[in-house]
């Protein structure tokens, strides 16, 4: 136990480092942004999915020993960077509002107190 004494120091100043990107007074920390941006960034992508696809029956192109309605080319590229964009314009603006102090304004104060 003694051995790793000389190291507690330095664990504590790291603990108390990293605890600026879990726990905020406010504003966006590294952590929250970062869940914000995956949440919606999903949310997106599922939203996204259905546009534009043809089915392979609609297609007139069915490969044998697959379901009719499978899509025959769902872009899925395409769709990850256009997902990526829209959340990434999404996310500036969230992350705008929330540091501009603008949502202190609408909540009740005693959430801020």
């Amino acid at each position: 136990m003694t051995r790793f004494l000389p190291y507690l120091p330095v664990a504590l100043a790291a603990i108390f480092w990293l605890k600026g990107f879990f726990v905020r007074d406010g504003g966006v920390g590294i952590v929250n942004g970062l869940v914000v941006f995956l949440i919606v960034w999903w949310l997106f992508f599922f939203t996204m999915l259905p546009i534009g696809v043809r089915s392979q029956e609609e297609a007139g192109d069915v490969v044998a020993g697959s379901e009719p309605g499978a899509p025959q080319a769902p872009n899925l590229k395409r769709k990850m960077w256009w997902t990526t964009i829209a959340t990434s314009i999404v996310w500036i603006a969230y992350f705008l509002i929330t540091e501009s102090g603008v949502m202190e304004h609408f909540m009740p104060q005693s959430l801020f107190s």
